[in-house]
């Protein structure tokens, strides 16, 4: 049974403010959920309702939790919908204790490839991101102050479990400078202005930054930048930060032309 504390608290980890504070995220759908434990999260406390074993995948997942020294309250189908952030809770919901990592304890390597989210806000796009850093083999991602919480339930569901097999740290722009004069990294800025990527000559390690939806990049950034575009249709404006930035990262690692 879910006690009123425990429910204040996972209705509250909607928001970024209660996240931060207690160090928790939630996770909730079967494929996302399964995700989080392959990776070995940390699990605080498991939701399940009997919707949970509608499925053969689904009673798969409750069997991998029950093996598990996991904290499990069962709830009914209607409660955990009332708490839940989704539409489709799909029975099974986890509370985690998000990652503590710090920047300057990262390794880099000669041959590292890093990403800066500045500034985007769609949970869509950083999700996308994610994704697209993970599949390219990116050693990790930044993210700027100003950048929605990577550990918002619509991020952690965009990135289709990418976020919880990839490195990611959230940092001031000051500190970040710091860390990438020290490891000579050369800093690459996404910008509808720059040069063909096509005619870029990338040497690692590099970071690729990707900036806020309307405002795009910080002048800060810009100003220490190789600055490079997708060239594209005359007739198409532009594309969004997710698209664009996966798009970048999957020339920049495959080291191929448009």
């Amino acid at each position: 049974m879910l006690s009123k504390s425990e429910k204040r608290l996972i209705v509250g980890l909607r928001r970024a403010r209660r996240r931060s504070k207690e160090g928790l995220f939630l996770v909730e759908g079967i494929r996302t959920v399964d995700e989080a434990l392959s990776a070995d999260f940390e699990v605080f406390l498991c939701l399940q309702s009997p919707k949970l074993r509608d499925t053969g995948k689904g009673r798969k997942l409750a069997e991998n939790i029950s093996e598990r020294s996991v904290e499990v309250r069962n709830v009914s189908d209607t409660e955990l919908d009332t708490i839940s952030d989704t539409a489709n809770t799909q029975g099974v919901l986890l509370v985690c204790h998000e990652p503590q990592r710090l920047l300057f304890d990262l390794r880099v390597e000669t041959s590292s490839t890093f990403l800066i989210v500045d500034g985007i806000q769609d949970p869509g796009n950083l999700g996308t991101l994610i994704r697209a850093a993970r599949a390219f083999a990116v050693s990790a991602i930044i993210c700027l102050e100003g950048t929605v919480d990577s550990w918002n339930s619509k991020v952690v569901r965009a990135s289709a479990g990418a976020i919880f097999h990839s490195h990611i740290f959230s940092e001031k722009w000051s500190d970040l400078l710091v860390w990438l004069r020290e490891h000579s990294v050369t800093v690459i800025a996404a910008d509808a202005h720059g040069k063909d990527i096509g005619d870029f000559q990338v040497s690692t390690p590099w970071v690729l930054a990707v900036g806020n939806e309307n405002k795009g990049i910080r002048r800060d950034i810009l100003e220490i930048s190789e600055r490079v575009a997708i060239p594209m249709s005359e007739d198409v404006e532009s594309l969004n930060a997710g698209v664009a930035g996966s798009t970048l990262l999957y020339l920049l690692t495959s080291n191929r032309s448009i």
